[in-house]
C-alpha cells in the first residue's frame, strides 16, 4: 500500500498525552500526523450534558493548584476553575459503624507507612533503611495488645496474598480491622484494582511521582475537562485523522512505518500515546520487540464506574456531612460532592473501583443504580434515594483505553515498568498518564510526558543519535 505521506513525526492517540506531543512537536518545527482510533479526541477525558443542567466528565475531571500545565490551557481557553466542595464532616462507613474521617488513619498518613513498608531489595540503601526501621519498630512498644495480637497473627499466618503484592504491605502495617478495611477500599479505588494484583514496589514509585502536598480534589473545570482537549487540539496546525486505529508499527532503516486501517504513514519517529493495554493491540515489528511487549503485558487496565447524581438540594451539607464518603464494607466505593459554583443542581459523584466494579458492570443499569442509592443512604439518608438526574460511565475494557482510571503494574510483571517504558528510546517512544513522571496517572501528567517526549525528539531531530535497540544508550536499566 502506498504511504499516505511522511512527516517527521506521526503520533498515536489523541489523548492528552497525544495532544500535548503533537502540539509541541509542531511548535518545535516538525512535521506531525496525530492518528486516533476513535472518532472523537480526549481518551479517557469525557464530557456529556446532563438534561438536569451542566455537564458531567465522565472521565477525568478534578485537578489541584500544583498541575500547571492544565491550569495553563485552562486560562489560554478562558475556562472557570470550580472549588471542589469539601466542608464538613468525610465518613467512613465500615459494616454498621459510621466513622469521621479525623477519627481513623489519614490517607498521607497510610501514603507515608507504606513508603516505609515498601523496599527495593536491589538496593542496598534501600535494604539499609528498611533494616533500620524494623529495629526501631521492635524497640518501639506496641501501642496496644490489639497490635501485638495482630503482629503474632501476621507471623503465624499462611500467607494469603502474594508477598510483592499492595495487599500484602497492607497486612504488614498491621492496622486495625476497620483502618485496614478503609486502606484496602481506598487503593481498590484509586487503582481500579483489587490490592492482592498490584505490584506494592510500583504503588510507591506512584506515590513519589506525585509532584505535590496538595489534595488532588482542590478544581475542576467548569465547562468540562473536555475544554483541555479543545485547547489542546486548537494548537495543532495539521489536522488529527480520526477513526484510524492503528495495526502495525514496523521500523526500517531511518524510516517509521505506521499501518492503520485508513492508511499507511512514514515518518522519522513515531510517539505511541495510547495507554498500555491499547498499546498491546499494536503488533510491534523492530528490535527488542519481544521485551517492549514484556513490558507491556506488565500493566493491568483498571475498572471503574463513576456516576453523578444530581438534587434539587444539597441535603447532605444541611446534616453537616462534605459528601465525601469511604465505604469500607464495598471495597472501591467512594463519594465526593461533584457540584459546581455555578446556577446548576447540586450534586454527588460516586466513584467505584476494582473486582466489585466488574461485578457490578455486568448487571443491568437500574440495578447498578439501587445497589449505589441503598449503600448512600446508609450514609447520607433516604433523601439521597430521589435523585434529579443519575449519570452514568462504565470504564472496564475499553477498547482504546483499557479501562479506568489507569492500568497499573501487576503482580507478577516489572516492577519498573513505568520507568523503562517511559525510558524507552530509539525511532518509537511513549507516552501517556501511566509513563509519566510528573503526576502519574492524571491530565497533568499526561500532557507532561507528551511534551516530554516530544522535546526529546525535537532535540535529536537530525543528529544521528537514535539506536534502534528500543533502549536509550547511556540508560541503565
Amino acid at each position: 500500500m502506498k504511504p499516505e505521506s511522511h512527516v517527521h513525526v506521526i503520533v498515536i492517540g489523541g489523548g492528552a498525552a497525544g495532544l500535548a506531543a503533537a502540539a509541541a512537536v509542531e511548535q518545535a518545527g516538525l512535521s506531525c500526523q496525530l492518528l486516533e482510533a476513535q472518532t472523537r479526541l480526549g481518551g479517557r477525558i469525557r464530557t456529556v450534558p446532563l438534561r438536569s443542567g451542566g455537564l458531567f466528565d465522565e472521565g477525568a475531571q478534578m485537578v489541584n493548584g500544583d498541575m500547571h500545565a492544565v491550569l495553563g490551557l485552562a486560562s489560554q481557553a478562558g475556562l472557570h476553575l470550580s472549588p471542589v466542595p469539601r466542608t464538613g464532616i468525610g465518613l467512613c462507613l465500615a459494616g454498621q459503624n459510621t466513622r469521621r474521617f479525623e477519627d481513623l488513619i489519614s490517607v498521607g498518613e497510610l501514603h507515608e507507612l507504606l513508603e516505609e513498608q515498601v523496599v527495593r531489595w536491589d538496593s542496598p540503601g534501600e535494604v539499609l533503611r528498611a533494616l533500620r526501621l524494623k529495629l526501631a519498630w521492635w524497640n518501639t512498644p506496641w501501642e496496644s495488645p490489639g497490635e501485638a495480637g495482630r503482629g503474632l497473627r501476621l507471623l503465624v499466618e499462611r500467607r494469603t496474598a502474594p508477598k510483592e503484592s499492595l495487599a500484602a504491605a497492607l497486612r504488614a502495617l498491621l492496622l486495625e480491622a476497620e483502618e485496614h478495611a478503609m486502606a484496602y477500599s481506598h487503593f481498590s479505588e484509586i487503582l481500579g484494582a483489587a490490592p492482592e494484583d498490584v505490584h506494592a514496589q510500583a504503588v510507591r514509585d506512584i506515590f513519589a511521582r506525585y509532584a505535590s502536598e496538595r489534595d488532588d480534589l482542590e478544581f475542576q473545570v467548569a465547562g468540562g475537562m473536555i475544554g483541555i482537549v479543545d485547547q489542546l487540539a486548537s494548537e495543532l496546525r495539521h489536522r488529527p485523522r480520526l477513526g484510524a486505529p492503528v495495526e502495525r508499527i514496523r521500523t526500517t532503516g531511518d524510516r517509521v512505518e505506521v499501518i492503520a486501517a485508513a492508511g499507511v504513514w512514514t515518518a522519522d519517529h513515531a510517539i505511541v500515546a495510547v495507554p498500555p493495554p491499547a498499546a498491546r493491540r499494536i503488533t510491534f515489528e523492530m528490535d527488542n520487540s519481544d521485551e517492549l511487549a514484556a513490558l507491556l503485558a506488565s500493566f493491568a487496565a483498571g475498572a471503574m464506574i463513576k456516576t453523578v447524581l444530581v438534587f434539587d438540594r444539597a441535603f447532605w451539607r444541611l446534616k453537616g456531612f462534605s459528601g465525601t464518603a469511604l465505604f469500607a464494607d464495598t471495597p472501591g466505593l467512594a463519594v465526593v460532592d461533584g457540584s459546581g459554583d455555578g446556577p446548576f443542581p447540586p450534586r454527588l459523584t460516586a466513584f467505584l473501583g476494582g473486582p466489585l466494579a466488574r461485578q457490578w458492570a455486568v448487571l443491568s443499569q437500574e440495578a447498578r443504580h439501587d445497589l449505589l442509592l441503598g449503600r448512600l443512604s446508609r450514609v447520607f439518608g433516604e433523601a439521597v434515594g430521589a435523585p434529579l438526574e443519575i449519570g452514568e460511565a462504565v470504564w472496564i475494557d475499553h477498547p482504546w483505553s483499557g479501562g479506568g482510571y489507569n492500568a497499573t503494574v501487576r503482580v507478577g510483571g516489572d516492577p519498573d515498568a513505568v520507568a523503562r517504558l517511559s525510558a524507552w528510546g530509539g525511532r518509537v517512544r511513549f507516552a501517556g498518564a501511566e509513563v509519566a513522571g510528573r503526576f502519574w496517572g492524571y491530565v497533568e501528567g499526561a500532557i507532561h510526558s507528551g511534551r516530554s517526549v516530544a522535546r526529546q525528539i525535537a532535540g535529536t531531530a537530525g543528529a544521528g543519535v537514535f539506536c534502534e535497540t528500543g533502549s536509550p544508550r547511556a540508560t541503565s536499566r
